[in-house]
């Protein structure tokens, strides 16, 4: 069964949605015993993984659920931070319905960088990674709320070229929205009713791991979780644009 699962995600193209963009069909090609579902949405304004929870947690369970047969894991933890109170709602009820056991819920304390594989496993399992380790040295998968829905997709031979994206900051509609991978980002801020101020820099990610774009003639990516409209004097913007004189005093 491990051979068939790992095929269909590999040919489907499903890679990790939380940014790193690791080939998901490796990382499930392993025997563990747990597998965590990382719906931290680590860093603040991103919420395509609570969406994802409240409107299509049937489909990311079947993604679970698929790579737990794969890994032989007994135990998926579903983790999401206790202020998305809907979508922790909606994940308790659907554990309180399954019938396997082996579906779990865990609420996580609102903190940065909960989120973090090495943090998460620490705080779900109790496990420490070794430095510079990985989670299946101690017998867990950990995967992406996105990255198990487009596994639950490669099941029925759907390959992975939408995906979900949070658009905010100085746009006219904050929203998740699910567009076609190599969508222009240009475009993606003007479907969200366009930016309200006429310079600006978009942070392609999060706010604190996240890159400022060159422009917005980008494309949308299979690891772009957002999109943030920012001043360009946002410290943001400026803590990840620096003059090259100023790095060189610094690192001088």
């Amino acid at each position: 069964m491990r051979d068939q699962i790992v095929e269909k995600v590999k040919n489907a193209g499903v890679v990790g949605a939380g940014g790193a963009g690791f080939p998901t069909h490796v990382k499930i090609n392993a025997t563990v015993d747990t597998v965590l579902v990382n719906g931290a949405s680590c860093e603040p304004l991103l919420m395509s993984d609570p969406y994802i929870m409240e409107h299509e947690l049937d489909i990311m369970i079947e993604g679970l659920n698929a790579v737990l047969d794969a890994t032989g894991a007994s135990r998926g933890v579903i983790c999401i931070k206790g202020k998305h109170a809907k979508a922790l709602q909606t994940i308790k009820d659907a554990v309180a319905k399954d019938t396997s056991g082996r579906l779990e819920a865990f609420e996580l304390r609102d903190f940065y960088p909960a989120g973090d594989e090495q943090v998460l496993v620490r705080e779900v399992t109790g496990r420490t990674v070794p430095e510079a380790g990985i989670p299946l040295q101690v017998g867990v998968v950990v995967s992406n709320t996105e990255s198990l829905y487009n596994i639950a997709n490669a099941m029925k031979d759907i390959p992975l070229t939408e995906r979900y994206v949070t658009v905010t900051g100085e746009v006219g509609q904050d929203m998740v929205v699910k567009v076609p991978v190599g969508t222009i980002v240009s475009d993606l801020l003007e479907f969200a009713g366009g930016p309200k101020i006429s310079d600006y820099r978009v942070v392609d990610g999060g706010p604190m791991m996240g890159r400022v774009l060159p422009d917005t003639d980008q494309p949308v990516t299979k690891v772009t979780s957002g999109l943030i409209v920012l001043d360009p004097e946002h410290n943001v913007v400026k803590g990840k644009i620096k003059d090259p004189a100023a790095i060189k005093r610094i690192t001088g």
